[in-house]
């Protein structure tokens, strides 16, 4: 009875949609060195996993957390939350085209320099970043309402869609680059279908719209409106951009600098290094609508306490990962890109060491976030990313740049949070009064937005 309980919980149902996820993503890079792409053709695929994760995933959690944030507040006040969710929704579509627009400017370096030649991946690019955008912010919504259930399946849709036409493009022997990109980028459009056909069938949405007045006001503590942008919005953006930055970046940056085969072993030991982050994925999701709740009560050291207690289990999972890849890492290699060129234990461990600060900044980004820190959080980004840069610079082989950008990018960031969190979970606040008071909002001398 227990075990049946625990399977229908959110985080069991999310583990499983996550998994499906990560299977997808596990098994591109070896399903598209063992086809019969060529190795340029390859390389270009592994670039746009990681461009796709940069660009699409980095602007779009962004979304997907304050959709979460938003209708998470809402309902903590007692308040309909679908006009909030409605303009944040309209704010995604403003930072597709924003986006997009930027894409093409920088379009002759991306497809130069890591797509190697192909322009038809630059257009899958696109594809992915629309596909990307209508997913989050159908999650964002289900996760601030704590529909986890619906949010675990869209997880679910994505990894298969994903997987198998991977599979079948596998088995028909295809060579054909655009093909294996087309399948990857549409694994988020069915996720993102999935959603709102769910919602649309239960008629939620139907129902949260009879249930706000027209003259509603909208969310409390959005802040000002640039490009489209509440600027909260565009601080969390700008900082998921520059994390995922920090996260997929020195993949495509070493990779371009050095032959094709040392690329794709590159992109396949990042791979298999950031696979204990996965496993975090669905706490970080139940944990955003869990800490804005604690956080519109006034209970700061509550947020500390929860988030400090997770921290100390990402490290705990990290630090097993390290003694994993110091062990097994080759082998685990081998089977992700296999025929490309070795890394030694020791390279595939030192890769291991980002991995501990990145799952440790993924569940305190959060509690950042629930307590209105969006500023900070950018900030502590910006300092990862300049750390990150700095070492892509230094007169060094590009393996050991490659543990360099992936430990010191990350450790930074991490450290510029730890900070923020501590001094932010000082003292309690009490709640407001007044439902109608803004739950997240601080001091005008301390804003954060």
């Amino acid at each position: 009875m227990n075990l049946l309980r625990f399977l229908r919980s959110p985080m069991a149902l999310m583990g499983l949609g996550l998994g499906m996820v990560v299977l997808s993503g596990f098994a591109f890079i070896p399903l598209i060195t063992r086809s019969g792409v060529d190795d340029s053709g390859a390389a270009a695929l592994a670039s746009l996993y990681f461009l796709v994760n940069t660009i699409a995933l980095g602007a779009f959690s962004g979304v997907e957390q304050e959709m979460s944030r938003t209708v998470s507040s809402e309902r903590a006040l007692g308040r309909p939350a679908w006009q909030a969710a409605r303009l944040v929704a309209r704010q995604a579509l403003v930072l597709f085209g924003l986006i997009s627009a930027l894409i093409v400017v920088l379009s002759p370096v991306l497809v130069g320099e890591a797509l190697r030649g192909h322009w038809e991946l630059l257009a899958l690019l696109v594809v992915g970043v629309l596909a990307t955008c209508c997913a989050s912010a159908v999650r964002g919504a289900l996760a601030g309402s704590e529909r986890f259930g619906l949010y675990a399946a869209t997880l679910a849709v994505e990894g298969l869609a994903r997987v198998v036409p991977l599979v079948a493009l596998w088995l028909l022997g295809a060579d054909s680059p655009w093909l294996f990109g087309l399948a990857f980028v549409l694994g988020q459009a069915f996720a993102a279908l999935l959603g709102v056909g769910v919602l649309w069938r239960t008629g939620a949405a139907a129902a949260a719209v009879r249930r706000v007045p027209p003259t509603a006001p909208a969310t409390e503590g959005t802040g000002r409106t640039w490009l489209g942008l509440s600027s909260g919005l565009f601080l969390l953006v700008v900082a998921s951009l520059t994390y995922q930055a920090v996260v997929n970046l020195p993949a495509v940056v070493v990779g371009a600098k050095v032959e094709a085969a040392l690329a794709t072993a590159i992109a396949g030991a990042l791979t298999v290094t950031r696979l204990p982050m996965l496993a975090f994925v669905p706490l970080q999701t139940t944990l955003l609508p869990r800490l804005t709740a604690t956080a519109a009560r006034g209970d700061r050291r509550g947020v500390r306490a929860q988030t400090v207690r997770t921290v100390v289990l990402c490290v705990v999972l990290g630090l097993l990962g390290i003694v994993l890849l110091a062990t097994a890492g080759p082998w685990m290699l081998a089977l992700v890109a296999p025929e490309t060129a070795s890394l030694s234990n020791a390279t595939l461990a030192a890769l291991g060491i980002g991995t501990v600060f990145l799952m440790a900044a993924n569940v305190t980004q959060p509690a950042l976030i629930a307590l209105g820190k969006h500023r900070m959080v950018l900030v502590a980004f910006l300092t990862g990313a300049a750390a990150m840069t700095v070492t892509f610079v230094l007169p060094v082989d590009p393996i050991l740049a490659a543990v360099l950008a992936t430990s010191v990018g990350p450790a930074t960031l991490m450290i510029v949070m730890a900070v923020v969190l501590l001094r932010a979970t000082g003292h309690n606040q009490p709640p407001p009064d007044d439902a109608s008071a803004p739950a997240l909002a601080e001091p005008r001398e301390r804003t954060t937005r």
